[in-house]
């Protein structure tokens, strides 16, 4: 079995501040962080991962590979991924690929996918953190063509034996309740941000991986974005990025002192100032 786990890494909120004064967002201090939702959809694949050699008495349980959500400036959230428990992870690189959008992920995604051998099960973050779009697991479900389970809690599966006779159950929230789910697999799952809380990473893993010393320095691989499309397919964004916008500036008030009435007058003088401009 095969678990798919794209990964989207985006700048820590804490970093920066917002100017209105300036119409500007400044970046105090750039560190990167894996998104939240990415995050738990990576523990969700390895608790399947732990459960199914639980279960077979086995140290390998379904295979997990980690995938880029979005262009990545560096492998780093990749080797974090491997470092948690991944069996592998794939770096994209390529020229065309630093503005790709979601339909364009989509594209790339399906066809890394295809050349992995397929995937028995998608687990992805159901939103992001930076721009709140959630519309890669739809997207990539409809591409894939197999059934799909958005906003997911809690994912198991079961029958994992094979992937035409596995099922994946998933708990949702509906009309204020919590409910189970289930989809026959290969399916596309998308997880809430803070559904689960995600381990920490094995200290000797983690420097292993940084080091690229052994066997893990096997587990990252590149692989060039030219070899995933035709060349007459070229990498088109639809998404068009206009730049920030900010709003004007709050005014400050004026503070009035006198009888209720003289406030009143005051208050109701400005308010024909403005509406006279």
């Amino acid at each position: 079995m095969r678990i798919i786990v794209p990964i989207r890494q985006i700048l820590d909120p804490q970093g920066f501040t917002v100017s209105r004064r300036h119409e500007r967002i400044f970046v105090n201090r750039e560190e990167y962080l894996v998104q939240p939702a990415d995050r738990c959809a990576l523990e969700a694949a390895l608790r399947i991962k732990d459960a199914a050699a639980d279960l077979t008495g086995l140290a390998a349980g379904p295979e997990v590979v980690a995938l880029p959500r979005s262009p990545l400036p560096d492998d780093d959230v990749l080797r974090q991924a491997l470092a948690a428990g991944a069996d592998r992870a794939i770096y994209l690189t390529g020229d065309g690929f630093e503005a790709a959008d979601e339909a364009v992920m989509v594209r790339l995604l399906t066809a890394a996918i295809e050349r992995l051998g397929g995937a028995d099960l998608v687990l992805t973050g159901a939103t992001t953190l930076d721009t709140g779009q959630g519309q890669l697991g739809p997207r990539l479900a409809e591409a894939l063509g197999c059934p799909q389970i958005v906003a997911a809690w809690q994912v198991t599966v079961r029958g994992d034996e094979g992937a035409a006779q596995g099922t994946v159950q998933a708990v949702v929230q509906e009309n204020g309740e919590y409910v189970t789910v289930e989809a026959d697999l290969p399916a596309v799952v998308t997880v809430l941000p803070g559904a689960l809380k995600p381990r920490y990473p094995d200290g000797a893993r983690l420097i292993n991986v940084y080091k690229g010393d052994g066997e893990i320095a096997e587990m990252l691989e590149q692989w060039d974005v030219a070899d995933l499309v035709l060349a007459d397919e070229p990498l088109q964004p639809l998404v068009e990025r206009r730049g920030r916008d900010f709003p004007p500036e709050r005014e400050r008030g004026a503070r009035v002192s006198g009888t209720p009435e003289e406030m009143a007058q005051t208050a109701a003088n400005e308010l024909k100032k403005r509406l006279r401009r």
